[in-house]
């Protein structure tokens, strides 16, 4: 009888002994976040140096993509050898975030959450961002903000676009991605850049008295805001997760 209850006493120390083990356990990965700024506020104030006060931010990402230096080295051999569309990437050195993710840098979200990726510990140079239309109406991109001419009224404006979007954000000292700790990065928006080479004025106004400016209203100012887009963006990590990058 003895033995039975010692065995009973060992099995339960060793399933505690396992829970324990789990529970300790340290997180590993990336979390990802991304948001819009300005040189004054983190968009809570929701408007930029230039006076422009947004209501709504929205970006259609389809992947990000971490890259380490050698990978990406090794995809620019892989592009002479193989053409644009060579494919002769490592997959085990990729941390990827892969879907229809509907980003709205106001309020910082996503749907779905973009969720924690595991990662091959190391140095990542770049992070590559692919954009496409999975918002309404067939948009890759749609902001919405107010803008108020000189000497006249506050006009709503709505800048979109349906291209296809793909940028990488660089860091020279790159991105270090260590085992057994869980990152917390942040991706942002600068607004101050982003529309810094625009002059609304010279936009053509509807009927409605929205200026709407995307790939067949406005034109060229829509491709003035998508030229600005990739140097609009930074990344880093946000270790007191205060919505700042550290």
């Amino acid at each position: 009888m003895k033995t039975k209850i010692q065995v009973v006493l060992l099995i339960v120390g060793i399933f505690w002994l396992a829970g324990c083990d789990k529970t300790n356990e340290s997180p590993e990965g990336v979390s990802l976040k991304m948001k819009a700024v300005t040189s004054s506020s983190t968009i809570n104030g929701r408007a930029n140096a230039s006076g422009l006060v947004f209501s709504q931010i929205l970006l259609g990402v389809r992947e990000l993509e971490f890259e380490t230096l050698e990978e990406d080295d090794q995809e620019d051999i892989d592009d002479v050898i193989d053409g644009e569309n060579g494919d002769g990437e490592d997959d085990t050195e990729e941390i990827e975030f892969e879907g229809s993710f509907i980003v709205d840098l106001i309020n910082g979200t996503s749907t779905p959450d973009f969720g924690t990726a595991g990662i091959q510990p190391g140095l990542y140079e770049e992070i590559e961002i692919e954009m496409g239309p999975v918002l309404a109406d067939g948009n890759t991109v749609f902001i919405a903000f107010k803008y108020k001419p000189t000497g006249g009224d506050s006009v709503r404006v709505e800048f979109s676009t349906q291209e296809e979007i793909e940028f990488e954000i660089e860091n020279a000292a790159g991105y270090q991605l260590d085992a057994n700790t869980l990152t917390n990065l942040l991706v942002l928006l600068d607004l101050d850049t982003l529309f810094s080479l625009v002059d609304l004025s010279q936009a053509a106004v509807d009927e409605d008295g929205v200026i709407r400016i995307n790939d067949t209203s406005n034109s060229a100012i829509a491709q003035q805001i998508l030229a600005s887009l990739e140097n609009s963006c930074d990344a880093g990590e946000d270790d007191n997760d205060d919505g700042d990058i550290d």
